[in-house]
């Protein structure tokens, strides 16, 4: 079971996630593997000029013809069975259970395809399946914040998941962009997103923009390739996003991610919004990408929130081991030496 454990003074999270993958012989999110997961709560089917048609599985009815399907992830970060706190004995600090839900966006059927390679109207799709699963998550019992991430490796031979955690709280990074934003609100009486968009449109850091959106590097980079796409106009509510507005987010945020495909390689991509959970946080929102990429980086690295994969206290036994042994055979080494 996850647990979710805050720092002792500071404001940091640790998500320690106890679930592991199991070895497939076959991939899990390709076509004709639909026996190897659970039914999919969302499944999109696009047929040529056609309509969208959105389906939902069961145990019996099974898909195989889809083009997009939203499933819950083999090996979640956090899980919904209901647990109850645990009181510690570590000074200020307790554990609270890691509850929540892990789904995956399987963008595409094709293996070995990343999200920036793939066309327009399945870039639009998948914006499309974020909104749409977002916002059912926001009306389950215990999710206060929905967390959108995607990472992509250049030698990653797997297939491309855009990966949407359930969360029990707002993250860290988040609350800090938040209370930045109200503090900038308050002081100038303007909007911060606005003014960045409107001080970079056309400026030496901007990287591409259309008519409702604008892509960019900013002034003060957290790593050497760190691109932001945001809505030049002022849009807090990106879940109610209509299609002419999610197709040209998909062409900005499409091209920017292949960019960073091409210079930086190893990127990762998270989606900033308010929580529908809380009416008073409404900001200005907006997708970040980073340069660079290890497992889970998105949710450490974008929001704020660290993951191991196993408690510290099994990591410090391992690690006591060898520290004790070394204690011992430097004392016997420097016994040895003044014999």
């Amino acid at each position: 079971m996850s647990e979710l454990r805050r720092d002792y003074l500071e404001d940091h999270v640790t998500l320690v996630a106890r679930a592991r993958a199991q070895p497939r012989e076959r991939c899990p999110y390709c076509r004709g593997s639909e026996d190897l997961v659970a039914p999919a709560p969302m499944v999109f089917r696009m047929k040529g000029d056609g309509p969208l048609t959105r389906l939902k599985e069961s145990e019996d009815e099974r898909v195989s013809d889809w083009d997009l399907k939203v499933l819950p992830y083999d090996s979640p970060l956090l899980t919904d069975e209901p647990q109850s706190p645990r009181e510690l004995a570590v000074p200020f600090r307790r554990s609270d259970p890691g509850s929540g839900v892990h789904y995956v966006i399987v963008p595409t059927p094709e293996h070995g395809v990343a999200l920036s390679q793939v066309g327009l109207d399945r870039m639009s799709l998948v914006v499309l399946a974020i909104q749409e699963l977002g916002k059912e998550l926001y009306q389950r019992r215990g999710v206060n914040y929905v967390a959108v991430y995607y990472e992509e490796r250049r030698d990653f031979e797997g297939h491309s998941l855009v990966h949407v955690l359930g969360l029990p709280e707002v993250p860290p990074a988040v609350e800090r962009e938040y209370d930045a934003y109200r503090r900038y609100l308050k002081e100038l009486g303007t909007c911060p997103l606005c003014a960045i968009a409107d001080t970079e449109r056309s400026g030496p850091r901007e990287l591409l923009s259309d008519e409702e959106y604008i892509s960019l590097f900013p002034w003060a980079p957290t790593s050497p390739y760190e691109a932001w796409v945001l809505p030049r106009s002022h849009r807090n509510r990106f879940y109610r996003l209509t299609m002419p507005s999610i197709t040209s987010l998909a062409g900005i945020l499409l091209s920017t991610m292949r960019a960073m495909a091409q210079a930086a390689r190893d990127y990762y991509m998270v989606f900033y919004t308010g929580s529908l959970k809380r009416s008073s946080m409404n900001f200005h929102w907006s997708a970040r990408l980073y340069g660079g990429t290890d497992p889970f980086q998105g949710a450490s690295l974008g929001y704020g929130i660290s993951v191991v994969s196993e408690p510290p206290e099994d990591r410090a036994r391992a690690l006591a081991k060898h520290a004790r042994r070394a204690l011992a055979e430097i004392l016997m080494g420097d016994r040895g030496g003044s014999a």
